[in-house]
């Protein structure tokens, strides 16, 4: 499965939450807040409990103030976020991506899919770092290692073009 990115430029208050929000790891937008409503969805899908230990640390060292807004997101978002944006970012700078100026979600349900502990999968796009301002389309995969939390690959494949009138 694939994922489409937020497609707005957000103002980010400075810290963790923030770099998390400019890369892709909160959309602002309402549609894009809480559990998405998705056929391929599997809330019943959880981390491993490594994989639950470090979300827990990461959102523990974060403000009290901002915890319960991380807390509310979906799991999918969270281990997107927790687990996966780091690597993420540094295969998407590699693809000629700006490094604060990419999502991992997009505003329609499904944007991001835990299929496995071991296996997230989503749309998103980036701003290339030459050339006018535009967006790059794109889906992804995150392989993870339950056994240690830590991401084994990180797959990026261009979005292929829709039809017109699909």
């Amino acid at each position: 499965m694939t994922m489409d990115p937020a497609i707005f430029h957000v103002s980010t208050p400075s810290g963790r939450v923030g770099r998390a929000m400019a890369t892709g790891g909160l959309c602002l937008a309402a549609v894009c807040v809480g559990p998405f409503a998705d056929a391929r969805a599997t809330e019943n899908v959880s981390p491993s409990p490594v994989e639950q230990q470090i979300i827990t640390q990461r959102i523990t060292a974060l403000p009290a103030r901002e915890r319960p807004g991380i807390m509310g997101q979906d799991m999918a978002w969270q281990m997107t976020t927790f687990l996966c944006q780091d690597v993420a970012r540094s295969v998407l700078v590699r693809r000629g991506a700006l490094p604060h100026r990419f999502f991992l979600q997009d505003d329609r349900p499904g944007s991001q899919v835990v299929l496995s502990p071991a296996l997230i999968e989503g749309r998103g796009q980036y701003m290339p770092a030459t050339g006018p301002m535009r967006w790059v389309a794109f889906t992804w995969a995150c392989h993870l290692d339950p056994a240690t939390g830590h991401v084994v690959h990180f797959d990026v494949n261009p979005a292929a073009r829709q039809r017109r009138g699909a």
